[in-house]
Formats: C-alpha cells, sequence, structure tokens
C-alpha cells in the first residue's frame, strides 16, 4: 500500500518473472556440482512460457493500464511487442543447447544473461518515461556486451565484445544527453509531458527540442544498426557466438524499434516536420550501404550483418510515415524480420559440431546433399529474405514501401526496392552453393538436435504462413499502432 492506493505490478509482471528466472538460473549454477549439467534451458523456457502466460492475462483485460507513477505502461503496442519478443527469447533458447555443446561454452551464465537482456528489452518497449527507457536500454546492452565475448578463447569473439561496449558506451552518452536537453525544454522526461513543450512558444520549433531529438535518433540509430553508426554491428556479428548473434539480430532490432517508435510519437510528434526528414536520410544511406556492402562479403555472418543494416534502412523507410500506416507495417515487418533472421542464424548454429561452424559460402557448398531438409530451410529463409512471392519477406516489404509512398517519399521506395534486387545476388549466391556446387571434403557438420529442428520448424511456419495469410498479424499490428496515437 501508498498514501495514494495499492500499487498494481500486474503491467510489469512479465518482467518481473522473466527477471526471477534468471536469478534461479545463476542460484541453480551455483549449487550444481562441477563436471554435472543442469537443465538450465527448461528452466528458461519455463520462466519466458510463464511470462507469456502473464502477457495472455494482461491482454484480456487484466492489468492494463500505467504503473509506476506512469513510468511504464501495458497497452495494445507493448503486448504485441511483449508477445514477440518472449517468442524470439524462447527460439534462441530452443537453439542454444546443442550448439552451446558443440562449441564447448554450455555454462549457466549463458541462459542467465539471455534472460536479463529480454528484461531490458521489455523495458524497452513498455516504458513512458525517457530515465526508465534508458534503464531498460542499458539492462539489455550490458547483458549482450557480456553474451558477445562468451567464446572467452576466441580473440574475434572478445573484439566483438569491446567494440560492441565501447560503441554502446557512445551510443548511451549520445541518448542522455538527448534526454538532458529535452529535460531542459519541457521539465520532464516523461514522454506525455514533453509533446507539449515540443514547439516553443512562438509556434516555432524549439533548437533545443529539435536538438535533443537529433541527439536521441543517434542514440536509437546505433541501437538498430543504421548508417553511419553501422560500424560494431559486422564485427560482433561475426565474433559472437551464433545464437547470440539471431538473439541481437531480431530481438535487439525489435526492442529499438519498439522505443523508437514510442519515443518520436509519443513525446515528438509536434517536431515530425524536423526528425522526418532526418530518418528519411538514415533509410537511405543505410539501404544502399546495407546492400552493397553486402555484396562484398565471403563470410556468411558478416554478409548477414550488413544485411541487417540494410533491412534497418527498410524499417527506417516506413518510419517516416508514422503514425497510421507506417507504424503497421513496421511492427509487422519486425515479425516477419525476426522469424527469418532467427531461422537463417539459428540453420547455421544448428551446423556447429566439435567448436567449427560454417563461415563461408564455400561451407556450405553442396549442404543439399548432406543435410536436404536443412539446406531447404535456410532456402526458405534467404528466399524470404530477398522479398519473393509466398514468404513473409515479400509482404512485409510490400507494406514498408507502401507506407512510404502514402507518406510521400517515393524516392525511399525505389530506392529499397532497387535494393531488394541487389540484395538477391548475395542471398541467392547462397542457395547456388548448398544446390548447384560440389562439396569440399568430408561431412563435418552435425545432424540437428530435436530442439533446434523444432525452432527452426516454427520460423519456417511462421514465414510461410505469414506469406500466405499475413491478415491476422496485419490486424494486431494495426490495434497495436492505434494505441500510440
Amino acid at each position: 500500500m501508498t498514501p495514494y492506493g495499492p500499487i498494481d505490478l500486474r503491467p510489469v509482471w512479465p518482467a518481473m518473472i522473466v527477471a526471477l528466472t534468471g536469478v534461479v538460473v545463476l542460484l541453480v549454477q551455483a549449487v550444481t556440482p562441477k563436471g554435472r549439467s543442469a537443465p538450465f534451458a527448461a528452466l528458461s523456457l519455463l520462466g519466458l512460457t510463464s511470462a507469456l502466460s502473464a502477457v495472455a492475462l494482461i491482454a484480456m483485460g487484466k492489468g492494463r493500464g500505467v504503473v509506476l507513477a506512469g513510468a511504464v505502461s501495458a497497452d495494445d503496442f507493448s503486448l504485441f511487442l511483449h508477445v514477440l519478443l518472449l517468442g524470439i527469447a524462447m527460439v534462441a533458447v530452443l537453439l542454444s543447447p546443442s550448439y552451446l555443446r558443440a562449441t564447448g561454452i554450455d555454462r549457466g551464465e549463458y541462459y542467465a544473461l539471455v534472460l536479463f537482456s529480454v528484461v531490458g528489452m521489455l523495458g524497452l518497449v513498455s516504458c513512458q518515461e525517457l530515465v526508465s527507457l534508458f534503464v531498460a536500454l542499458e539492462i539489455m546492452s550490458v547483458a549482450l556486451y557480456a553474451l558477445a565475448g562468451l567464446h572467452r578463447d576466441r580473440p574475434e569473439s572478445q573484439e566483438a565484445a569491446m567494440k560492441y561496449f565501447i560503441t554502446g558506451a557512445f551510443s548511451s552518452a549520445f541518448f542522455l544527453y538527448g534526454v538532458a536537453l529535452l529535460y531542459g525544454v519541457s521539465g520532464s522526461t516523461f514522454l506525455a509531458r514533453i509533446a507539449p513543450a515540443g514547439r516553443a512558444a512562438t509556434g516555432g520549433p524549439g533548437a533545443m527540442a529539435v536538438l535533443g531529438a537529433g541527439l536521441l535518433l543517434v542514440g536509437f540509430g546505433f541501437k538498430v544498426a543504421s548508417v553511419p553508426f553501422h560500424m560494431w554491428a559486422p564485427d560482433v556479428y561475426e565474433g559472437a557466438p551464433t545464437t547470440v548473434t539471431a538473439l541481437m539480430s531480431a530481438g535487439v532490432k525489435t526492442a529499438a524499434f519498439g522505443g523508437m517508435l514510442r519515443v518520436f510519437l509519443q513525446a515528438l510528434p509536434a517536431l515530425a516536420s524536423e526528425w522526418q526528414p532526418a530518418v528519411a536520410a538514415l533509410a537511405l544511406l543505410t539501404m544502399v550501404v546495407g546492400n552493397l556492402g553486402a555484396l562484398a562479403q565471403s563470410d556468411i555472418k558478416r554478409m548477414l550483418a550488413y544485411s541487417s543494416v540494410g533491412h534497418a534502412g527498410y524499417l527506417l523507410a516506413a518510419l517516416v510515415a508514422a503514425p497510421g500506416v507506417g507504424t503497421e507495417a513496421v511492427l509487422f515487418y519486425l515479425v516477419a524480420y525476426s522469424a527469418v533472421n532467427l531461422g537463417g542464424f539459428g540453420t547455421l548454429a544448428a551446423l556447429a559440431r566439435n567448436g567449427r561452424e560454417p563461415r563461408s559460402f564455400s561451407d556450405l557448398a553442396g549442404l543439399s546433399r548432406r543435410r536436404p531438409l536443412l539446406a531447404a530451410t535456410l532456402a526458405v529463409f534467404l528466399v524470404s529474405l530477398t522479398g519473393i512471392p509466398v514468404s513473409a519477406g515479400f509482404v512485409g516489404k510490400f507494406y514498408l514501401f507502401t507506407a512510404a509512398v502514402s507518406g510521400g517519399y517515393v524516392t525511399l521506395a525505389i530506392v529499397g526496392v532497387l535494393m531488394s534486387v541487389v540484395s538477391a545476388y548475395y542471398y541467392l549466391g547462397v542457395v547456388v552453393a548448398m544446390y548447384m556446387r560440389e562439396p569440399a571434403g568430408e561431412d563435418v557438420w552435425a545432424p540437428v538436435g530435436v530442439p533446434a529442428g523444432l525452432a527452426l520448424a516454427v520460423s519456417v511456419l511462421v514465414v510461410l504462413g505469414l506469406g500466405v495469410y499475413p491478415g491476422p498479424v496485419l490486424a494486431w499490428a494495426r490495434l497495436a499502432a492505434r494505441s500510440l496515437l
């Protein structure tokens, strides 16, 4: 009880359950004798499933609203992204056991760090106050810094963790400076109170407000890996454990775009005429640099990293048309993109054995003869990333570019289509290697374990299902978008 009545913590139950599960995993590891294994993955899945059940209860009306003095909300927007983020985490956990054993890093702290990073992601999409949002951003980031360097005996993994930490520190500084400037303009860090102060008394945009919005854009730009804030992505994606890369490519981008939508649409709508052109310029640069950079890569994970940069550009192209159809398009594409990237990186992780993973196109040569199901699975994800019809990627890109056109940014849509054509070269190059090249050497790739196989099957079903019947998810995304208006 407080002087103002009882505290209702139901809107934050999902994050609390995930955090508590992370603590339990650490305690179980502490009491597990050396040389013995514990069911860390099962415990993590149990916690994530419980958190998903809590989200379902809130969605049915038992816990909606704003709590913690207005800092955290449980609305349709946050519930949509909570379901997506918890689903991403569950797939990442399913992919992990066989990969961790194959690479010799099967330790309990891995699962605890994954869970703590998810806590930050959940907070990032539901916070209504900038300081709380920054804390959630740091909870997510700090856990991922440690996960990126989990391969302690690999120099490239330590390099990835260091680069991610340094660039993350820079992005945090930009973000905090932006928060300080907006606080100076409005006298508050709450999104709802910043919005009325977005314009000066004369009706024109205040310089401090515009600068604050710009610094927030830089901070979010680092997290979504938009150009020119993307240089960390190729090295971190390459050096981090592949299951961590899968979590980063799907979870971090989803959480960062969720936080970005909430901040810019709820706190800074009055400055849209100032930040939309800047976002459009970032989108143009990001699409071009990401896709052209991927053309030059021979390492699969680096190629997918630059691909991820390009897809951030596609999402930014729709962001300029938000609110409305732009927000719906971004939310739908985050679902499709997450399924595709989890499946793509998950396929690479499923092939790991004796510390070795497929890294180059030649490593996958002839995979269709050795692992036909796995080759077909990876081909589905690559086709979807290209944007070929009857895939989630095609439907998602259609709505993204339609949103850009509806917002008056026809050039962005044209560039996006052209870059999608360019991307076909490097995506389909992997398919050609799997189906049209002779295997090089002996078969060294491991068969897929049951949990990883289940995760890949779910990803394929989502990708194909959204390509054929996107209606229900689009309707849910539309409902979620309305809660930001």
